[in-house]
């Protein structure tokens, strides 16, 4: 039996030069490492490739960053609205587009899973790099939909047919949460053993292909899932083991300057560990969609923005705070601002959403480089940013996080806050008890990791979610308890009869 390409063998990224072809027969497919390589590309393609809404372009920054009280969407009504106002229902569209793309990259995970071991015509060091990656891929992908919707149907064998296009969990019940971190442990554990600190010939420690330090990382970040509110296990001991092994590699560094990070001529830097990689044909629609409108050549879709109280919220002499909140936008000669009105002097204002009652509000700032004036016009709205999905600054704040449950805040967990906030201009923290670290711990995560779509999780692990969220300007319209998990997709329901729907819709 053939499959379809989009399965495993879709469009590839800058490290890829093979050119896909539209069907490969099971039994011939892959054989050599160059198809491998193209498998891995077809992963990828699942994340930021096609033209239906793909996962890192925009549903699950609609699934994580709107859903959060950091980031409010500029909608007043539809999709992104019921996410922003927790009005939405099992029906919303980006609940059921992120649920397919979860899955058909699980199914391409697993096609390559299934088939490595089977190889002949390469080496044992080649077979192990792809096995590590395509568990690692596997593993993130259900680590996504976990920690969505609780409870998933977990696919670990391929399926073939020509469904799989669409998902690879048809026919099959949901497994309880626990079953479905135990094989996210299972397979991060394995990822973490197989693949390399560094790819062979590649010239940065991430390059868009799974590595061991981002096995490890993830492996810390699930373990800090597993020991809170929605599972109450206890792997704090192996979370903090997780992320010391990462800084112990001495593969990652934090970048001096935070404003570097976030340039496209930057991307890959010895701080990401594992990031979605957008280049050339596949760029990167995100970066328009937090962009204000009305900023002339720099203008774009005006999808969603922070808030005022959040940026307020952040030390005035932290050196993140102007990067992460873009205020004033500057368009040729003219300079535009976000917190002015036409009769005050500055006669060029942005972000007037007064009609909302919310007064006016802040863009992001992270996601701005375009690759110079003008050019996300020119790009099509599009830009080569990548998204980041674990930095070595986060990894410093687990182990800090991990060590103060596991043990109190000894030297080690103070030592990595530290590294942190050094770098944002703040003081060291010292003598703190283990709350009063337990909190500067999270509100570092707050300030370092805004709008990196952390934030929603973090509240749910902490316990926090309903009461942060009930006060929400936005979330508040619809916020309850139960929200905790997203409804399964009705689509999904409607194709399979064994799966249940989470309580309350």
């Amino acid at each position: 039996m053939a499959v379809l390409a989009t399965v495993v063998l879709a469009a590839c990224s800058d490290w890829l030069v093979e050119e896909p072809q539209d069907f490969f027969p099971l039994n011939q497919f892959p054989q050599t490492e160059a198809d491998l390589a193209i498998a891995l590309g077809g992963i990828d393609n699942w994340y930021s490739g096609g033209s239906n809404q793909p996962y890192f372009i925009r549903g699950w920054p609609i699934l994580t960053e709107v859903t959060s009280d950091q980031t409010i969407t500029t909608q007043t009504s539809g999709t992104r609205y019921e996410m922003d106002s927790y009005t939405l229902t099992s029906s919303t569209e980006w609940l059921w587009r992120v649920w397919q793309q979860i899955y058909g990259a699980i199914g391409a995970a697993n096609f390559l899973i299934q088939h490595i071991p089977q190889m002949t015509e390469v080496s044992q060091d080649v077979k192990n790099r792809y096995l590590g990656a395509a568990k690692f891929h596997r593993a993130f992908n259900y680590f996504n939909a976990v920690r969505v919707w609780g409870g998933v149907p977990l696919v670990m064998t391929p399926d073939t047919s020509l469904a799989a296009a669409e998902s690879s969990a048809h026919n099959t019940p949901r497994a309880p949460m626990p079953e479905v971190y135990d094989s996210i442990v299972k397979d991060l554990q394995d990822a973490a053993t197989l693949l390399p600190l560094r790819w062979p010939g590649s010239a940065t420690p991430d390059d868009g292909r799974p590595t061991r330090g981002a096995a490890e990382a993830m492996l810390a970040d699930v373990y800090l899932n597993m020991s809170g509110a929605l599972l109450g296990e206890n792997h704090w001991t192996d979370a903090a083991r997780a992320a010391k092994a990462v800084i112990d590699s001495g593969g990652y560094s934090l970048v001096p300057n935070f404003a570097d990070l976030w340039l496209i001529k930057n991307k890959n830097g010895p701080e990401h560990i594992y990031s979605i990689q957008f280049q050339g044909v596949k760029r990167n629609l995100f970066t328009c969609q937090s962009r204000p409108s009305g900023v002339g050549t720099e203008s774009c879709t005006n999808y969603w923005f922070s808030t005022r109280a959040f940026m307020n919220s952040f030390d005035s002499t932290d050196a993140r705070k102007p990067v992460t909140f873009l205020t004033r936008v500057t368009a040729g000669t003219v300079t535009y601002y976000y917190d002015t009105t036409a009769t005050d002097g500055k006669s060029n204002p942005f972000g007037d959403f007064n009609s909302r009652g919310l007064g006016f509000e802040p863009y992001y700032g992270k996601f701005f480089d375009a690759g110079g004036p003008g050019m996300i016009n020119q790009n099509n709205s599009r830009t080569d940013l990548n998204w980041p999905i674990y930095r070595y600054a986060e990894v410093l704040l687990m182990y800090a996080e991990a060590e103060n449950e596991a043990v109190g805040p000894d030297a080690s967990a103070l030592a990595a806050i530290n590294q942190v906030r050094a770098r944002a201009n703040l003081p060291a923290l010292a003598g703190l008890s283990q709350d009063s670290l337990r909190t500067a711990i999270r509100s570092e995560r707050s300030f370092e990791l805004a709008f990196e779509s952390k934030r929603v999780f973090d509240l749910k692990r902490w316990g926090e979610f309903y009461d942060t969220l009930s006060v929400d300007p936005v979330a508040s319209i619809g916020i309850q308890p139960f929200h905790v998990l997203m409804p399964i997709p009705q689509y999904e329901m409607d194709l399979d009869p064994k799966l249940v729907q989470n309580p309350g819709y």
